[in-house]
């Protein structure tokens, strides 16, 4: 299924959005928004929000074919908000489309086509003084598009797997972990057979949703260490990680058996990766307390070895504050000391495509070291 092309919110002109002519009833509107051939499509109350905005999206191109491009400015309201530096300012409000049930999801949609056609109305008649404009119509428009301020209103979806910076040391210690590489392959295998793979020239979203389906199942399977086997070396699924046998669904999917083989390798060399740190732990664990030097060796040793895993691609310094992190945590630094401490030694010194010189290394071990130790 591929995204169906609608006009971009940000893009509309005056001469898009001017309501002479338009004739908008709330009634009519629903059962237009009823009677449109994608509402036989849509998915159950509570689907994905990636699934959701699909059928949205369908349901949009239809109202668009019928009534015009205005149409997309459906999820978006108005507000006069204070914007710091800016003033008071108008601010475009928005939020992503979840499905509930039919008959509410349907009138959401055409109360929010009703609400932006009235707020076309007000700017072509001009409200005196709301939005701080000098004459209604184009020039209104103007003064409210130019701020250029779009705000999410609502909480995000969860993430369906953890991306693996937001997890511990204890989440991803393999160390006596009862795992058998053996397993893997069949696993994977009747994951990705599970459900068809999308095709590459289908949407990104249903591209996404099946690969975390796969990744929720491994998952289920092997617990959450084993989530980063998509955090990819460079610009791939995860940005800047360890993983060099997986990038993203555009280049390691194609047949079922060779990204069943892509998916395998990727798990195992991230299983290796956690199993090499905790060697590297066990290196300089315990840490002596109130001597900087053993901290200061640890860190420029494990920042040179994550860098060497993550080849100092784009991004490659989250996987080095996340590996810190956990080295933290092994030694038994309390968590409310691990974040101020990364970011005072380690906070905007590296860069990506950019291999560090040594002596740049050693002094964010110093810094961090001093920290750590109390010496700072």
């Amino acid at each position: 299924m591929q995204r169906p092309r609608l006009p971009e919110f940000s893009r509309l002109t005056w001469q898009d959005v001017d309501p002479v002519g338009r004739d908008v009833d709330p009634a009519t509107m629903r059962a237009l928004v009823r009677s449109l051939p994608p509402v036989a499509a849509m998915p159950p109350a509570g689907a994905d929000w990636r699934l959701a905005g699909i059928w949205f999206d369908h349901m949009v191109a239809a109202l668009v074919e019928r009534l015009g491009d205005w149409v997309v400015g459906w999820r978006y309201t108005l507000e006069m908000r204070d914007h710091e530096g800016r003033g008071r300012i108008p601010v475009w409000l928005t939020s992503l489309p979840m499905v509930t049930t039919p008959d509410d999801t349907l009138d959401r949609l055409a109360t929010g086509i009703v609400a932006f056609h009235e707020l076309t109305v007000e700017l072509a008649t001009g409200t005196p003084g709301r939005f701080a404009a000098a004459a209604p119509g184009p020039d209104t428009w103007q003064a409210v598009r130019a701020p250029g301020i779009t705000q999410y209103v609502g909480d995000w979806p969860p993430p369906r797997v953890p991306h693996p910076t937001s997890l511990t040391w204890a989440d991803v210690d393999v160390t006596g972990r009862d795992f058998d590489p053996a397993t893997v392959p069949g696993v994977v295998a009747a994951l990705v057979a599970a459900s068809e793979i999308p095709d590459r020239d289908d949407d990104s979203r249903l591209r996404g949703l099946w690969l975390d389906i796969v990744a929720e199942g491994i998952v289920e399977r092997y617990g959450p260490w084993v989530t980063g086997w998509r955090w990819s070396v460079g610009e791939g699924d995860f940005d800047g990680g360890p993983v060099g046998s997986w990038c993203c669904f555009g280049h390691s999917v194609s047949t079922p058996e060779a990204t069943t083989a892509a998916i395998v390798a990727a798990v195992l060399e991230w299983h290796d990766f956690l199993a090499d740190l905790a060697e590297r732990f066990d290196r300089f664990l315990p840490v002596p307390d109130g001597d900087p030097e053993p901290w200061e060796r640890a860190v420029a040793h494990l920042i040179t070895a994550v860098g060497d895993r993550t080849e100092y691609e784009s991004g490659w310094y989250s996987c080095c504050t996340t590996v810190l992190s956990w080295f933290l945590e092994a030694a038994g630094v309390e968590e409310s000391r691990r974040g101020p401490l990364i970011g005072h030694a380690v906070g905007g010194s590296f860069s990506s495509w950019v291999e560090p010189k040594r002596k740049d290394v050693l002094v964010v071990a110093e810094r961090f070291a001093q920290r750590a130790t109390g010496d700072a």
